[in-house]
C-alpha cells in the first residue's frame, strides 16, 4: 500500500527530528517511514562483507577473530562519519567532481600508508583514514552511472592514479525522465557514453543545467520535483531500494555488489605495498597485551616473576595466529613513570621488560592510576591491561579518567595487588568492575602464577560466558552453559581480603566436580581460583561459589567461534538525506532513549537479549530486530536504565546446545557528559585548540578535567577543574601542538574526561581522531554560513538547535567569533531567550578554520508555549591570516516542534 505523499512527507520530517519507536539499522533515514529498503545494503553492509572476504582469505580463518571484529568496527564508524559533511561533492563521488574524489582518495590511501609504517604502528589512524576513504569509493557506485553502463565489477580506476573519464561541464549526460509513477521519484534518463554522477543541492558543485543529472530523491534540491509537495525528486541514485528515495532503485543490487569490489580492490591496492605485518594491524589479526607495572624498590621479586612469565607467553606466541599485534609497557613509581613503550616488536618488548628494576620508594602510594593511563594511551583498542603494584594509588583522583579510557578503547583492566601497604584503592576496584576485568589480592611468591591469565584471556576468539561482582557469604550456584562451539573453558574467581580463599566448586554436566587432577590449569591462589579445561564437554555446568564476604570478582571465559562480538549504544545522527545510527560518546545518560546495536557471530538463530546488573541479577529483557541484510546485526530502541548494567545474549547453537555471551564492559549511566567538538585537521608546527563542552544534569558538583592523546600532542588543557550547578555545562579548551616534523596525514586520538571531585563513580568522557594535514592555509577572506542540522526538545519550554557554521570563504580562518544571538518572535507571542546554564559562553572562540570546513555548536533556548515560530541570528567576526577582521551574521527560521 501507498502512503500518501502528504502523510509521508509528515512523517519524513517527524523521523529526521525525533527518533521514534521504529529503529533504523545503520544508515538512511528510510528505515523510520517505510520498511520497503529493509534489504538494501548499506555502507556497513558493504564494508563488513568486502573486508570479511578478505580477511578470511589474507589469514585462513573461517570466521572473523574478535579483535578482526574490532578493527573493522573501526573502519565501518569512520566510513559512516563521512555523511556528517553533506556539502562536499568530492567525499560522495556527486557533481561529476572526480578530479577531487580522486585527490581525495590518493591522500586517505597515502595516510593509510603512512599510519602504517610509523613506529609504533598507527593501526587507529590507518583504520579511521581507510574507512574514510571507502566511503567515498562506496558513493561512486550508487552516485555514478558506472553500473547503468553495463557493468557490474569494480571500476578499474577509482582510487588508483590518473584522472576518471568524466563529462566534462558542458556536455550533456541526462536528458528529460521517465514517469515511474505517482508516488515515486522520476528516473532520470541518462545520454552519451561517458561517466558522470549526479548533483546534490546545498554542494559545493552547482548543477550547470537540466542538461545534467541530479542526485534525486527528497531533499534534493537540484532536481525537478515530481510532485507538487516538492517530494519526490528525478535523479540517478542508487541508495535503497525504495524508489521514494533512489529513482534508479533498480540498479541498487548491481551497485552494492560492484561497490563491494571496490572496497576490496582498494585494501588489495594497499596490501599490495605494506608488509604482512602491517597488514595483520590494519586488520586487527591478533591481540594486544599491556603492562603496567610498579618497579619501586619493594617491588623486586615480583617483578622478576611477572618478567619470566610474561617472556615466556611472548615466546609461546611466536609465529602462531595468537601472536599479538602491539606489546604495551608502562612502568610506574613515584614520582616518575614512564618511559612508556608500544612496539610490534615482540624483541623489543621482552628487551624493555627484561630490563625492568626495582628502585626507590620509601612511601606508599605510588603512581599507580598514572601508569596505567600512560599505558591505555598508546594501546589500540581492544586487548587487555594487566597492572602489578603493592602500594595504594598516590593519584586516586585519575581512576575515572583511567576507566574512561579504557572503555572508549574496551579494554579490560586486571589490577594484580601484592602487599599490605593498603593496596585497596577503590579505584582499582572500580576500574576492574566497569571494564570487565578481575582484581587479584595475593602474596608476592604468585606473581609468576597470576601471569598466567594473560596468557588464557589475551587471544583472539576468547568468549566471555559470565562476569560477575559481588559477595558471597553464603552459596550461590549459576549454570554455565557450554555450547558446541567452545574449545576451552576458563573459570577465574577471586576475593579482595588477602589470604582468603573463596570456596570454588565447577561440576561437569555429568556431575564431576573439577579438581586439580582433571583439569587442564587449575591455580590455587591465595585469594582465588583459575581453572581451565581444554575440550570441555557439552552442556549445563555448574560453579558455585562460598566462603567469600569482601567483594568478589567472578570470570567466565571460553575459546569459541560463537560470540557477542559488540554491544553498542548508538544516537541517530548524521546530515541528511544519509542519517542513520552513529554510536555515542561516553557514557549515556540515565532515561536516555538510545538505540541498541549488538553484532554476534556463529549463531544458528536469533539469540533472546537481556540487561543485568553486574552481580547477574536480571534488569529486564531487550528486545532487538535481526538485520534483513546482515543475520548477525541486532537492533532496537533502548531507554537508559537508571543503573549500570552489562548485556548478555542467550540461545542455542546449531547442535541444539545452549549458549550464553555477554559483552562484559559496564554500562554506567552518567549524570555528567562530555561532547568533543567537530574534528578539525592540525597543522606542523601549528597549535589548535579544540572546544569541548562538559555539562551536569546532576546535583551541583565540582570536576576534574583531564587528557589525553597518542602522539603526546597536547601542550594545554583549560581549565583543569569545572565547578558545575545542576543543567549547567561549561567548556573546556584542549590545545595541540604538533612538531615541525609531524607527519602529514598521521593520526592523533584524543581522550578528554570529566571526573566528580566528591562521587568516585561519576566520570564520563568522550574520544576524537584528529589528523595531520599537508594543505596549506590559504590567504584571503573567510566567511561563514549558518545552517540548523539538528532540533530536539530537551525539557518543556526548552529546545536544543545545533548550529553548524561552514567556512563557504576563498580563505582560512585563523579565529573565528560567534560573538552575540539575536532573536525574534515571527509567529505567535512570548519571548524567546538563550538558556545559559545549557548553552556555551560567549564569545565562543574556534581557530583554524578551513575552506568548506565546519564545526557544530549546540545552542539551547526557552521557548514559551505560544511561540509558533521564531529567527536566530548569529552575529561574530571571522580573522583571515593577515590579520583582517571581518563580520558575519546568519540567521534561520525555528518551529517548536
Amino acid at each position: 500500500m501507498r502512503i500518501a505523499p502528504s502523510l509521508l512527507l509528515a512523517s519524513l520530517l517527524l523521523a529526521i527530528s525525533l527518533p521514534g519507536k521504529a529503529f533504523c539499522p545503520k544508515n538512511g533515514f528510510v528505515c523510520f517511514i517505510t520498511s520497503k529498503s529493509a534489504g538494501s545494503l548499506t555502507h556497513q553492509d558493504i564494508t563488513q562483507r568486502g573486508i570479511e572476504a578478505l580477511d578470511k582469505r589474507y589469514f585462513a580463518v573461517p570466521k572473523l577473530t574478535a579483535s578482526m571484529q574490532k578493527a573493522l568496527d573501526q573502519i565501518i564508524e569512520a566510513d559512516a562519519k563521512v555523511d556528517d559533511d553533506q556539502t562536499s561533492s568530492a567525499k560522495h563521488f556527486d557533481g561529476e567532481n572526480a578530479a577531487g574524489a580522486q585527490l581525495r582518495l590518493a591522500t586517505l590511501k597515502q595516510n593509510v600508508l603512512d599510519a602504517l609504517r610509523s613506529d609504533p604502528i598507527n593501526a587507529t589512524g590507518a583504520r579511521d583514514n581507510l574507512g574514510s576513504a571507502l566511503h567515498t569509493i562506496q558513493d561512486f557506485y550508487s552516485h555514478s552511472n558506472w553500473v547503468e553502463q553495463g557493468n557490474s565489477g569494480a571500476h578499474p580506476g577509482v582510487g588508483r592514479p590518473g584522472p576518471l573519464a568524466f563529462a566534462g561541464p558542458a556536455t550533456p549526460t541526462c536528458a528529460g525522465f521517465t514517469d515511474t509513477g505517482l508516488f515515486c521519484a522520476n528516473s532520470s534518463n541518462l545520454t552519451g557514453s561517458l561517466l558522470t554522477s549526479g548533483y546534490y543541492g546545498g554542494e559545493d558543485r552547482v548543477k550547470p543545467g537540466a542538461f545534467k543529472c541530479s542526485h534525486g530523491g527528497p531533499l534534493d534540491k537540484s532536481s525537478p520535483s515530481s510532485d507538487l509537495l516538492g517530494y519526490f525528486r528525478e535523479g540517478i541514485n542508487k541508495d535503497t531500494l525504495y524508489c521514494d528515495i533512489s529513482p534508479h532503485s533498480g540498479f541498487h543490487n548491481t551497485a552494492a555488489a560492484a561497490a563491494i569490489a571496490g572496497t576490496q580492490q582498494f585494501v588489495e591496492d594497499i596490501k599490495a605495498e605494506i608488509t604482512p605485518a602491517q597488514l595483520k594491524a590494519l586488520l586487527g589479526a591478533g591481540p594486544t597485551l599491556a603492562f603496567a607495572i610498579d618497579t619501586t624498590g619493594s617491588m623486586g621479586g615480583i617483578i622478576a616473576g611477572v618478567r619470566a612469565s610474561a617472556t615466556s607467553i611472548v615466546d609461546a606466541r611466536l609465529g602462531t595466529d595468537e601472536e599479538p599485534l602491539q606489546y604495551v609497557l608502562a612502568p610506574f613509581n613515584d614520582p616518575f613513570t614512564g618511559p612508556t613503550i608500544a612496539t610490534n616488536d615482540a624483541g623489543l618488548f621482552k628487551g624493555a621488560i627484561s630490563g625492568l628494576g626495582a628502585s626507590g620508594g620509601g612511601d606508599c602510594p605510588e603512581l599507580a592510576m598514572t601508569g596505567m593511563y600512560n599505558g591505555l594511551s598508546l594501546a589500540d583498542p581492544g586487548g587487555d591491561l594487566f597492572m602489578y603494584t603493592d602500594a595504594t594509588a598516590k593519584d586516586a583522583g585519575l581512576a575515572g579518567a583511567v576507566i574512561s579510557l579504557a572503555k572508549s578503547k574496551d579494554i579490560k583492566i586486571y589490577p594484580v595487588l601484592f602487599g599490605s601497604c593498603s593496596p585497596l584503592t577503590p579505584g582499582f576496584l572500580q576500574a576492574a568492575a566497569e571494564t570487565g576485568g578481575q582484581v587479584f589480592f595475593l602474596f608476592g611468591s604468585e606473581a609468576a602464577n597470576v601471569t598466567q591469565l594473560a596468557d588464557l584471556v589475551v587471544r583472539n576468539n576468547v568468549v566471555q560466558v559470565l562476569s560477575l561482582v559481588d559477595t558471597y557469604p553464603s552459596a550461590k550456584s549459576y549454570t554455565v552453559p557450554v555450547d558446541s562451539s567452545m574449545s576451552r573453558l576458563t573459570v577465574s574467581v577471586s576475593g579482595t581480603a588477602q589470604g582468603v580463599q573463596p570456596q570454588v566448586t565447577l561440576t561437569r554436566p555429568d556431575g564431576v566436580v573439577v579438581t586439580a587432577a582433571n583439569a587442564t590449569k587449575y591455580l590455587s591462589l591465595s585469594s582465588g581460583v583459575i581453572i581451565s579445561i581444554d575440550s570441555p564437554p557439552r552442556g549445563a555446568w555448574t560453579l558455585s561459589i562460598n566462603g567469600s564476604s569482601s567483594q568478589t570478582y567472578v570470570n567466565v571465559n571460553g575459546v569459541a567461534d560463537l560470540a557477542f562480538n559488540s554491544f553498542r549504544l548508538n544516537r541517530f545522527g548524521a546530515q541528511p538525506p544519509h542519517q542513520g545510527l552513529l554510536a555515542i560518546d561516553g557514557e549515556p545518560g540515565p532515561g536516555q532513549a538510545l538505540y541498541a546495536v549488538a553484532s554476534l557471530t556463529g549463531i544458528a538463530s536469533a539469540p533472546q537479549f537481556q540487561l543485568r546488573r553486574k552481580n547477574f541479577e536480571l534488569l529486564s529483557p531487550l528486545a532487538l530486530e535481526q538485520d534483513q541484510t546482515d543475520g548477525g546485526k541486532f537492533f532496537g530502541a533502548l531507554t537508559i536504565p537508571n543503573v549500570a548494567f552489562v548485556a548478555y545474549a542467550s540461545g542455542s547453537d546449531s547442535s541444539g546446545f545452549p549458549y550464553q555471551r555477554l559483552v562484559s564492559v559496564v554500562v554506567q549511566p552518567q549524570t555528567v557528559s562530555v561532547t568533543p567538538p567537530s574534528r578539525q585537521d592540525l597543522r606542523p608546527g601549528v597549535s589548535t585548540t579544540l572546544m569541548y563542552q562538559v555539562r551536569n544534569d546532576g546535583p551541583a558538583g565540582t570536576f576534574g578535567i583531564s587528557a589525553t592523546d597518542d602522539q603526546r600532542y597536547i601542550a594545554s588543557v583549560s581549565p583543569t577543574t569545572l565547578t558545575l550547578a545542576t543543567g549547567e555545562s561549561a567548556s573546556v579548551a584542549v590545545t595541540l601542538m604538533p612538531p615541525a616534523g609531524a607527519r602529514i596525514g598521521s593520526s592523533d586520538s584524543i581522550t578528554v574526561s570529566a571526573q566528580s571531585t566528591s562521587v568516585a563513580t561519576v566520570h564520563n568522557s568522550a574520544s576524537l581522531t584528529v589528523f595531520v594535514t599537508g594543505a596549506a592555509q590559504v590567504p584571503g577572506r573567510p566567511d561563514f554560513t549558518a545552517a540548523i542540522v539538528g532540533q530536539e526538545n530537551v525539557a518543556p519550554g526548552v529546545i536544543g538547535l545545533d548550529v553548524r557554521l561552514t567556512n563557504i570563504g576563498v580563505g582560512t580562518a585563523r579565529d573565528m567569533s560567534l560573538s552575540s544571538l539575536s532573536l525574534r518572535t515571527l509567529a505567535g507571542t512570548g519571548t524567546v531567550t538563550l538558556n545559559t546554564a545549557l548553552s556555551p559562553a560567549l564569545p565562543m572562540v574556534t581557530p583554524n578554520v578551513d575552506v568548506g570546513s565546519f564545526f557544530t555548536v549546540r545552542l539551547t533556548f526557552n521557548v514559551p508555549a505560544t511561540v509558533q515560530r521564531f529567527s536566530v541570528i548569529e552575529n561574530g567576526s571571522v580573522t583571515d591570516l593577515g590579520g583582517v577582521i571581518y563580520a558575519y551574521s546568519q540567521a534561520q527560521s525555528v518551529i517548536p516542534k
